[in-house]
């Protein structure tokens, strides 16, 4: 099935709730504390729980579904192609740069590339982008949930998860 499916943008709190496997919590939960202190750890592991929770519960049953044949060893592979880029680096005077990057790949790159590594594209104060200030907004100089919806509908997206830069 190549139809993509995206998550909810509200949470389903009616059906179970996630819950992460004793022997996964534990295995996580050690090597935290190899890290941190023991405080810490416990810690982080909890506030971990809650991401986890509060991102499934915003996954739609379809994609649950096909998480359960999810084989981590197909992840990535050598067939794959990845274009990793900054968000603003093509400009059209009547599209966002995120609608730029979309034609610009779709033009040249079509059949080449099936993934795109958005470097960061929130508001942000510095860093080229790291030194994040909202994760929730897409930075209206680069374009829209939209843009980044759209580019979904025609390839696999990354992102940098920049929990170390928060301004």
């Amino acid at each position: 099935d190549t139809t993509k499916t995206i998550h909810n943008s509200e949470p389903d709190y009616t059906r179970p709730l996630l819950k992460v496997p004793r022997r996964l919590s534990d295995r996580m939960y050690n090597r935290m504390r190899v890290l941190y202190s023991e405080s810490v750890a416990r810690a982080t592991m909890l506030e971990l729980e809650r991401i986890l929770t509060v991102f499934w519960a915003h996954k739609p049953p379809k994609l649950i579904e096909k998480d359960k044949n999810f084989d981590q060893q197909e992840r990535f592979s050598q067939k794959d192609i990845i274009l990793i880029t900054y968000g603003d680096l093509m400009r059209d005077k009547d599209s966002s740069p995120l609608a730029t990057l979309a034609g610009f790949c779709d033009t040249y790159l079509k059949g080449t590339i099936n993934t795109l590594h958005i470097l960061p594209f929130f508001p942000s104060s510095s860093d080229k982008g790291f030194s994040i200030i909202d994760f929730e907004t897409v930075d209206p100089h680069l374009g829209s949930w939209l843009d980044i919806e759209d580019l979904e509908n025609r390839y696999q997206l990354m992102f940098d998860s920049v929990i170390n830069h928060v301004s």
